[in-house]
């Protein structure tokens, strides 16, 4: 696949179409921004680059589309995609048209039929990019990397801020994700890998999975086979201790025998328990029963002390009662007759105080006599109730006994039950354990089943074996290293063809550092480790011309193109040399020589490949030679650019 064309569309209709040759050395020379540069963002933005990064500015806001006609063996394509707004970031619309005699179409003609992704599947399978994911490694958290055009592309363009460095080798190299995706599809294009590696990868793990599959219902199938008997008898132990089998009549070594005991066994159920809801009711009942009683036991005996009470408060009273009587007795020695109550009734003497006269005090001891005789007659009431209600809270303590006890007889039982439910679910385990392995003998026992076992594990084996061969990480590595060898041996040759520092020795392409590495007495080198930019340069453009030459010697589905922006930026220096682009320009004849070696190698790299293989240069070089001006497809210098500055008064922007 190499560049027939590309085309801007102005916002009013207007085309700007560059054409270039098939199969040579294309170069656009000129000053600076007259649009060189945007060539090759314009191209890697045709092929499906969402990241919007095409210059900003008045004249560039007048393009409305940006297309390239791409040339296969067979056909063209068309791939097209309207131009990013000035504050957009990215953009993933595109159009995409396949055609024999596809030519630039008019901007009326121009739609949106896909997308960026899909626009690079459909490009990549055209020039025979196939399912080459590359899987991560094992306990890796990243997802598998599918090889698409966007990965061979990054193997074809250098602008101008990658040709001259140090620090990267290839497009967009020192952006996130971008290593990590060179590292793993340069082995694919490079042949290392093949095409149907995901399939064959994603093949092996799920062999790997049945064999393992295989092997373990095997190995359980032989251990079940070999401890059969001792297992049979030991669950024919735990049967008898749990109460699945109640007799011995099962002694027989016979295995048919005791299988068919284990099967009575597990067949075994509990006797139920019915009653359990009638119990816990009548429990209910006699609690209801015994709390009643007691309450009715501690009213008497509130009433009990009460009378009690009321005992010991009569003693007391008749005590003071009898007291008064004894006092007052004294009144049967006074004389009858006697009249003075201011006289002594014993010596006859004046009293200062009268005393009582006889006949209040034997009105006093009457009516002490009187209350005497009330207490005295109250007292055998008070007993009479105190043995009615002893006799009560009697019955009702026999009452109470009997209920407790009822609810003691409940509280057995229930303790009872659960240990019938303990053994209840011991013996449930048991027929569970019996259950399941007279169904694991039933099928993995006998000759029969294990041959097969064995055959299916052979034949797992046999599959892994060959999925492994196909994937030998020694046979990638071997072929990476050939095609390595191929590419260095190009590169050792490009280096001394451009008598670039230490390019006297072996010249390597490190895949896994993504950076070029050289032989020097001191040890090996890295290009980080090698100075000036001339030297950068010349690096770079040896690695990829290597490269190229081996993916069109070997078929390979990568693009037939190397796009290269400003190679020859160390040698001018000068604004005014840039502008003049002469090799008079140029203060050192050494530099001469290298500027003039540089295309040179490009022009013999490219005629050596013809027609396979296409070189687009924008560089600021004008050089003198015939095969230099006859490679110069565009001279923009006094007033000639990429976009006519016409196009600002038919596509006027604010």
């Amino acid at each position: 696949m190499q560049i027939r064309s590309i085309i801007l569309y102005s916002k009013s209709g207007e085309k700007r179409v560059l054409d270039f040759r098939l199969g040579e050395l294309n170069i656009v020379t000129g000053t600076s921004e007259t649009g060189k540069s945007a060539l090759l963002d314009i191209v890697d933005y045709c092929l499906g680059r969402d990241e919007a990064t095409l210059p900003v500015s008045p004249i560039f806001t007048t393009v409305a589309w940006y297309a390239v006609i791409l040339q296969l063996p067979d056909t063209r394509i068309l791939a097209a995609r309207p131009a990013p707004g000035p504050t957009a970031k990215s953009v993933t619309n595109a159009m995409f048209e396949v055609g024999i005699d596809l030519g630039a179409p008019e901007l009326a003609d121009l739609r949106i039929n896909t997308d960026s992704t899909q626009l690079r599947q459909q490009i990549g399978r055209r020039i025979g990019i196939g399912d080459t994911r590359s899987e991560p490694a094992s306990g890796s958290l990243t997802a598998p990397l599918s090889a698409n055009l966007g990965h061979a592309v990054l193997l074809c363009l250098q602008n101008q801020d990658e040709v001259a460095s140090k620090r990267i080798l290839f497009h967009r190299q020192n952006e996130r994700g971008i290593p990590e995706s060179l590292k793993a599809t340069i082995p694919y294009f490079l042949g290392a890998v093949p095409e149907d590696q995901a399939a064959l990868q994603q093949q092996l793990r799920q062999a790997k999975r049945a064999l393992r599959s295989a092997e373990n219902r095997l190995k359980a199938a032989q251990e079940a086979n070999q401890n059969v008997e001792s297992q049979l008898q030991s669950l024919l132990g735990e049967a008898r201790v749990h109460g699945l089998l109640v007799d011995d009549a099962f002694s027989s070594p016979d295995r048919d025998m005791i299988i068919e005991a284990l099967q009575q066994a597990s067949s075994f159920r509990p006797a139920g328990h019915d009653g359990d809801e009638e119990q816990r009711r009548q429990e209910l009942v006699l609690n209801e029963q015994s709390a009643t009683l007691r309450r009715q036991l501690r009213s008497l005996a509130e009433e009990r002390q009460l009378l009690n009470d009321l005992g010991s408060e009569a003693v007391g009273y008749s005590g003071a009662v009898d007291r008064g009587i004894s006092r007052l007795s004294a009144l049967s020695l006074v004389p009858d007759g006697f009249a003075g109550e201011h006289s002594c009734p014993l010596c006859g003497n004046e009293l200062a105080e009268p005393d009582p006269t006889v006949g209040d005090m034997h009105t006093t001891l009457e009516v002490l006599r009187s209350q005497l005789d009330t207490v005295q007659a109250v007292q055998p009431r008070r007993e009479q109730a105190l043995r009615e209600i002893e006799q009560t809270a009697t019955g009702l303590r026999e009452q109470l006994r009997g209920i407790e006890g009822a609810l003691s007889v409940i509280a057995e039982q229930r303790s009872e039950q659960a240990g019938l439910l303990g053994q209840a679910e011991a013996q449930a385990y048991t027929r569970g354990r019996i259950s399941a392995y007279l169904g694991q003998i039933s099928t993995t026992t006998g000759s029969g089943h294990l041959q097969r076992l064995q055959a299916g594990a052979a034949i797992a084996q046999e599959l892994v074996q060959g999925l492994e061969e196909q994937l030998d990480s020694e046979a990638i590595d071997d072929k990476l290293a050939h095609s390595l060898g191929y590419v260095s041996g190009k590169m050792s040759n490009h280096a001394k063809f451009l008598k670039l520092e230490h390019g006297d020795g072996l010249v390597r392409l490190n895949p896994k550092k993504l950076t070029v590495v050289t032989d020097t007495p001191n040890g090996i080198t890295e290009l980080l480790r090698i100075g000036s930019g001339k030297n950068h340069v010349g690096y770079h453009l040896a690695a990829h011309l290597a490269l190229h030459q081996y993916f069109t010697a070997n078929s390979r589905p990568v693009p037939r193109f190397l796009m290269l922006d400003q190679p020859t930026q160390p040698y001018y220096p000068s604004d005014m040399a840039k502008a003049r682009g002469r090799l008079e320009d140029l203060a050192l004849d050494e530099d001469r020589v290298t500027v003039t070696g540089l295309f040179k190698l490009m022009h013999q790299v490219v005629t050596e490949l013809s027609p396979g293989f296409q070189i687009i240069v924008s560089d600021h070089a004008d050089l003198p030679h015939p095969w230099y001006q006859d490679s110069v497809r565009y001279n923009w210098r006094d007033g000639e650019k990429l976009i006519p500055t016409t196009w600002l008064d038919t596509n006027p922007t604010p």
